[in-house]
Formats: structure tokens, C-alpha cells, sequence
């Protein structure tokens, strides 16, 4: 996938990520770990303005670790765990919007999750860049919320449940998403407004599950695995995008199918609403 930036993410994230030359800032430094209840599923609530995430599994039991450090003249950052409701809430502030920066502002989140307790996840994230490795942990329901940046999602592990939900939305930048198949979703809906989708959806997908892929403008690259029978739907826009399918599949009516969708046991059931812009769909 081309790597070309957009211009439009990288003046709004300059203008929230940087601060005055020559300024003293001041970096605030927080970590703490929080014993996790597992009398029911966590929720975790994230509410960043700006910043560098990484969310990956961690090693402990029944523990949660957050840790962050930001400019304090510029951010103002929370962290609090309710035992009660079993809720994990972080929430990563910018204090001012449109002043003049440079590249000394810090803004940075790591979260390491525990991959024993059910997890219910919820991320809204105005501007950054995000990295998340979701794999190994017991997501039941997972969302990302994203208005400008780069997102880069993997299950490089099969989830360790069933996921009823994947919601993931972005609406300028890029976005990247490797082995969607090993989050075991039931149903998934991804939305890209202006930039670039890169969705593989390879991995343990289950058995008549059904994703929804949307792009308004830019490019769309989607993998598709051969080990599961595909039936594939191209409405929305498509007459404004060149589309590349792959020789794989057959066209029936106004779907697609994969050579093996009569024999196959287990379907996997997608749509693609593309703009305008190139679409190519692959088979591995």
C-alpha cells in the first residue's frame, strides 16, 4: 500500500503535537497497575486528544498497567479504575486547540491488558498514532473511534472468545489491520472517510460471520482468506472506484463467490462500499 501521507492529518496533528520553541514544558510521568475483578467483564474507556498509544497484551494476571507521560502545560492526563462497575477509564486531555508548537510537546500512552478477564474495549481518539496488538486476550466487544492519524490493529493470536461486535472508524489518515480473522468477531463495520484501508482479514474466522467495509475517498486493499467460502457484495459508490477483484472468485447476480462457496462448511459473508478511489481484493 502506498505510504503517501495526507496533508490534512499532518497539519492538524503538527498543530496539537507540538508547543512553542524554546518553551520549558515540563513532562508529567504516570504508572500504576490496578488488580482487575473478574466477577465480570472489564470495560475499558479511553479518551485521548493527542498522542502516541500502544495497547498490547500483558503478562500479569487480572492485571491492568497504564502508564503515560505528557507535556503538562499543554495536557492533562487521568487514569482511574471502579471496581464496582469493573471499568477502566483513561483519558488523555489537550488543554488548548490552534496555538503555535514544536516537536518537544509529549503526548504517549502505553496500556498493557490482562489477557485472563473478559474485556469490553471503547477508544476515541481525536488525533495520533496508534498501534494496537490484540491478540491472546478475551475480547467480547471491541471499538475505535478515530478522527486523524495513522491506526495500526493486529491478532497476530486468535481472541481467546468470541467478539460479538468489531466496530473500528476512521475518518482521515490511514489505516491498517492484520489477521482480523483471529479476533473471532460475529460481526464487524469498518468505516474509513478520506485516506487509505489496508484490511486482512485472514486468520480463524467463524463460521457466518459478516464484515462490512466503507471508504469515501482513497484507496481500499483487502485480503481475503481461501480456507473459508466468501460470498462478496460491492454496492455503495463502486461505479467511482476502479475496482481489481481476484480471479478467485466468481461473479453471480450482483455478488461475488469464492470458487469453493458451494462446498464450504463454514461462509464468511462481506460487503464493500468503496468511493472514490482504487479498490483491489486479494485471496491467500
Amino acid at each position: 500500500m502506498k505510504k503517501n501521507k495526507s496533508i490534512i492529518v499532518y497539519v492538524f496533528l503538527l498543530s496539537l503535537m507540538t508547543s512553542a520553541f524554546g518553551q520549558d514544558l515540563g513532562v508529567t510521568t504516570f504508572e500504576k497497575e490496578y488488580e482487575i475483578s473478574d466477577k465480570k467483564p472489564l470495560e475499558v474507556l479511553i479518551d485521548i486528544d493527542a498522542g502516541e498509544i500502544n495497547i498490547i497484551k500483558g503478562n500479569k494476571s487480572r492485571t491492568a498497567a497504564v502508564f503515560m507521560q505528557y507535556t503538562k502545560d499543554n495536557f492533562r492526563g487521568m487514569s482511574r479504575y471502579d471496581k464496582e462497575r469493573n471499568s477502566l477509564e483513561i483519558i488523555l486531555d489537550h488543554k488548548g486547540l490552534f496555538k503555535n508548537y514544536d516537536n518537544d510537546n509529549i503526548a504517549e500512552l502505553e496500556l498493557k491488558l490482562p489477557a485472563d478477564i473478559e474485556i469490553i474495549f471503547d477508544s476515541k481518539v481525536k488525533a495520533g498514532e496508534i498501534y494496537m496488538s490484540m491478540g491472546g486476550l478475551i475480547l467480547i466487544e471491541f471499538m475505535v473511534n478515530n478522527w486523524a492519524g495513522e491506526i495500526d490493529i493486529s491478532f497476530d493470536e486468535p481472541n481467546k472468545g468470541l467478539m460479538d461486535f468489531l466496530g473500528i472508524k476512521s475518518r482521515v489518515g490511514e489505516l491498517q489491520c492484520s489477521k482480523l480473522g483471529n479476533a473471532r468477531f460475529e460481526r464487524a463495520d469498518i468505516n474509513g472517510g478520506i485516506g487509505e484501508l489496508d484490511i486482512d482479514f485472514t486468520g480463524d474466522l467463524i463460521n457466518n460471520c459478516m464484515a462490512k467495509v466503507d471508504l469515501d475517498i482513497g484507496e481500499s486493499y483487502i485480503r481475503l482468506p481461501k480456507n473459508i467460502g466468501i460470498k462478496l457484495r460491492i454496492g455503495g459508490w463502486s461505479f467511482l472506484s476502479e475496482k481489481n477483484i481476484d480471479s478467485y472468485f466468481y461473479k453471480r447476480g450482483n455478488s461475488y463467490y469464492s470458487e469453493d462457496y458451494s462446498n464450504s462448511k463454514e461462509k464468511f459473508y462481506i460487503r464493500v462500499s468503496p468511493g472514490l478511489g482504487e479498490l483491489t481484493i486479494e485471496c491467500y
